[in-house]
């Protein structure tokens, strides 16, 4: 049987002293349902012009390992 999925859908606009603190937030809440459920994290950004974009790339890489 496939898991569910839960989507987390957000927006995002200059939010580079956040955006890595609700990243590792969302991972952290979730993971208990890890067994039931598959989650996505979409983060939608609104040309940020701060580092936000970078941080999200930075996370994305430290969760699936790439360099």
């Amino acid at each position: 049987m496939s898991k569910k999925i839960i989507s987390i859908v957000t927006p995002c606009y200059n939010e580079e002293a956040n955006i890595v603190l609700m990243i590792n937030k969302i991972k952290t809440l979730l993971l208990p349902f890890d067994e039931k459920y598959d989650f996505e994290i979409i983060i939608i950004d609104n040309s940020s012009i701060d580092n936000s974009v970078d941080l999200i790339k930075k996370s994305v890489k430290r969760m699936y390992g790439l360099n």
